[in-house]
């Protein structure tokens, strides 16, 4: 008896072994951010994920999981999905109209912007924003929808690259962007359970989220 306790007790140990060493981890690895932008309001955030309109359980279980992420932290997060169906078009009037109802402080908005297969190392770069849309969230919101809506997704042993842009809900302005590397994830939950907690501690530490 004491022999098949002890038995099981290493076929648990290894059984955990096996499960974290499977778990996928997210770093951010560049980043810009507006050095003349005020710090520390931001207290309620609107989550918006960009993925193809055929996938909308994806965004569905994105935009609650980063959500979900942000809260934990303190900060009131709403996924977009709750607000508009994955059937609407998001246009500017309707947006404007969520953020005015809803006193959102801002706009946090993910896309994906590489599947890389193969790497054998990672790197941390200065992050620089290429284009003059990005700047307004708009003119990035919809460029990143016509990039969604013909590109593939995610598969097994890659590293998924995302880009995740934070803007202020009054004027639409881009105050910080990101880039995000989640290693070998075996599934989408993978990523998402790891880059919502990464992107939260982020912001906080940066001063952007209030206290």
């Amino acid at each position: 008896m004491h022999i098949k306790k002890i038995f099981l007790l290493i076929s648990l140990f290894t059984f955990l072994l096996i499960l974290s060493g499977c778990s996928a981890s997210t770093d951010i690895v560049g980043e810009w951010a507006d050095e003349q932008y005020q710090k520390g309001h931001i207290d309620k955030l609107l989550v918006i994920g960009i993925f193809n309109k055929e996938k909308p359980l994806l965004r569905r279980k994105f935009e609650d999981g980063i959500a979900e992420a942000f809260n934990n932290a303190g900060i009131n997060a709403v996924p977009s999905m709750d607000l508009i169906s994955y059937k609407e078009d998001i246009d500017s009037t309707k947006i404007e109209k969520i953020l005015s109802e809803n006193e959102f402080d801002g706009v946090i908005v993910s896309r994906l912007v590489a599947l890389e297969k193969n790497r054998e190392y990672k790197a941390g770069y200065a992050y620089v924003i290429p284009y003059n849309n990005y700047y307004g969230f708009y003119g990035y919101y919809y460029s990143a929808v016509q990039y969604a809506n013909s590109s593939g997704y995610l598969s097994k042993n890659v590293t998924v690259v995302l880009e995740t842009n934070l803007y202020d809900a009054k004027d639409k302005k881009l105050i910080w962007s990101g880039i995000s590397e989640t290693v070998d994830p075996d599934k989408a939950s993978d990523v998402i359970n790891s880059l919502g907690p990464a992107l939260a501690a982020k912001l906080s530490t940066e001063g952007f989220l209030a206290k």
